[in-house]
């Protein structure tokens, strides 16, 4: 699946393909799609839909959707759609990112516009502007806005020649609409998976979850996946239910990607935990069925599942699945208690400054054994050497990664050796005889002594250096500095601190700044009890004078 595409997902509403009064009969409709078809108060656009199982409108780069509007402009040959005809809609079965990229064009909405704004809230996601303001000034610059086009009806001078030949083809240039004559929505369905596989074939991933569209998983995945927001797959339940969906998804959402990465080159350690905020559902999926024990391929197999999963009627699993992805998270980031606030660039990225959720759900697992095992205060005492290890270490996850393939084929193998790694300073281990463990073991001999020399992404021959390169460059200096819970010294991240009094109150302590730490949540609501008391000569004297 696409990481990266502008969001048209708002252009053409979604509706169940099962409306309508009985069974209907595929209509032969209108064969030629022109211009006059698709303005905002055409009856034709009124009645246009998407299938409520139908992937995301978010896969198309900048450039493609200005090809697509050029090619419509100047009559070359663009693919037929395919449409069904169902009760007062016309489904699209295939053609929505180019009926999309033309309304895009219409209405000036490439993802930030009203309609985009009304489904996904005022609040848009930087990435999804970022596109939005690319494609805009691609559009103008190869195109010209649509506005434009209708000003140059009524002064022709104030286009040039070739806008103006472009407005004369307008009248006539169309798309060929080709329309399914199923009888009932199950060959509609059946036509659209096998239509979608035939030319441009579905992410198997996508596959898995528009087939399982009504299971616990599919619904909780698309519904973090977007905050909350966007398409409501959870509006059959019980609004009670819904309300609970939308406040927990938006929630795991908040704790994963924000803040947002606001540029292509990493140049801070203020980083999302999971990475880039946009079109991550694929790892969400894998995510959501890992902690859920829910036995189906993940997003690297290329095969279908064993078999679809259960239908979620009242969103009571739903609920359960994200009740149990928000336990897993919060343990990870965010504010409460029991958050270890693990540095996402310590943990989960690569040193070029790539996520990898591979380590996410190791770790996710790493962190719930040891709350299982009641071991989180141990994990606190050695936390300082073991993330000095995991940063000089981080050559070993490629390896392992390289080694075993990606997917759930190296999360128990990163699992393994990260729960090895941290046995051996539970058992007071320095750094260098860990290393000759790692020689020593069976399973991870193959590891070296020496780090390897790995390329990062973009690497090459000339002089210039890649976003990655300036990005582990950044993260070199600046990880050594990093600031640290004043407990438990490991590094902290801003999603996940507390403030806690450097001299306990109970020591006569203030509230003055010179008294005030950062801190883990858990190690201010737990560990610090056990560590014991934090008298420090200095700030005693700070504090009398």
């Amino acid at each position: 699946m696409s990481t990266n595409g502008v969001n048209l997902d708002a252009l053409i509403p979604r509706a169940d393909f099962a409306i309508g009064d009985g069974v209907v009969l595929g209509d032969s409709g209108d064969d030629k799609l022109s211009i006059a078809h698709f303005g905002s108060v055409s009856f034709f656009t009124g009645a246009l839909r998407k299938p409520d199982f139908q992937r995301e409108t978010l896969h198309w780069q900048p450039q493609k959707i200005v090809d697509l509007v050029a090619a419509f402009l100047d009559r070359r040959l663009i693919p037929a759609v395919i449409l069904w005809r169902a009760g007062n809609f016309n489904f699209v079965v295939d053609g929505a990112h180019r009926i999309s990229a033309l309304l895009a064009w219409i209405w000036d909405d490439y993802g930030d516009g009203d309609r985009s704004k009304r489904l996904f809230g005022a609040v848009l996601p930087p990435e999804q502007v970022s596109f939005a303001n690319i494609t805009r000034e691609l559009v103008k610059a190869k195109i010209g806005k649509y506005e434009l086009y209708k000003a140059g009806l009524d002064y022709p001078g104030a286009v040039d020649d070739v806008t103006k030949e472009r407005i004369s083809k307008l009248s006539v240039a169309h798309m060929v609409a080709q329309w399914v004559p199923a009888a009932t929505k199950e060959a509609a369905e059946e036509s659209f998976f096998k239509i979608n596989d035939a030319a441009t074939p579905l992410d198997p991933t996508e596959k898995r979850i528009l087939r399982s569209r009504d299971s616990a998983s599919a619904i909780a995945a698309r519904a973090i996946a977007h905050g909350g927001s966007g398409y409501a797959y959870w509006s059959r339940f019980s609004e009670n239910n819904v309300e609970k969906v939308v406040s927990q998804s938006s929630k795991i959402y908040s704790m994963l990607y924000k803040p947002p990465l606001e540029s292509a080159t990493i140049d801070t350690l203020d980083v999302p935990v999971a990475g880039r905020g946009y079109s991550v559902l694929p790892f969400i999926f894998d995510l959501i069925n890992k902690l859920n024990n829910v036995r189906t391929s993940d997003s690297t197999r290329k095969g279908q599942s064993v078999a679809l999963l259960p239908v979620d009627k009242s969103g009571d699993d739903t609920i359960k699945y994200l009740n149990v992805v928000h336990q897993s998270v919060s343990r990870i980031t965010g504010k409460e208690p029991t958050s270890l606030g693990l540095h996402p660039v310590v943990y989960f990225y690569t040193a070029g400054g790539s996520f990898t959720p591979w380590s996410f759900l190791a770790w996710t697992q790493i962190v719930n054994n040891l709350f299982q095992n009641n071991t989180v205060n141990e994990f606190c005492a050695v936390r300082h050497q073991l993330e000095e290890f995991l940063v000089a270490d981080k050559w070993a996850m490629s390896e392992i990664v390289h080694k075993n393939g990606s997917g759930h084929r190296s999360v128990p193998w990163l699992e393994r050796y990260w729960t090895f790694i941290l046995g051996k300073f539970f058992d007071g281990k320095t750094k260098e005889k860990i290393a000759e463990d790692i020689q020593n073991s069976k399973e991870f001999g193959f590891l070296s002594l020496k780090t390897p020399v790995l390329r990062l992404p973009g690497e090459n021959n000339d002089a210039s250096f890649s976003r990655s390169t300036k990005t582990a460059a950044i993260w070199k200096s600046a990880l050594p500095g990093a600031p640290k819970c004043i407990i438990c010294e490991g590094l902290w991240h801003r999603n996940s601190i507390h403030f806690d009094h450097s001299l306990d109150k109970s020591l006569g302590g203030s509230g003055n700044p010179v008294n005030a730490g950062v801190t883990h949540p858990y190690c201010d609501s737990t560990y610090k009890y056990v560590k014991g008391s934090k008298t420090k000569t200095a700030l005693v004297a700070d504090e009398t004078g």
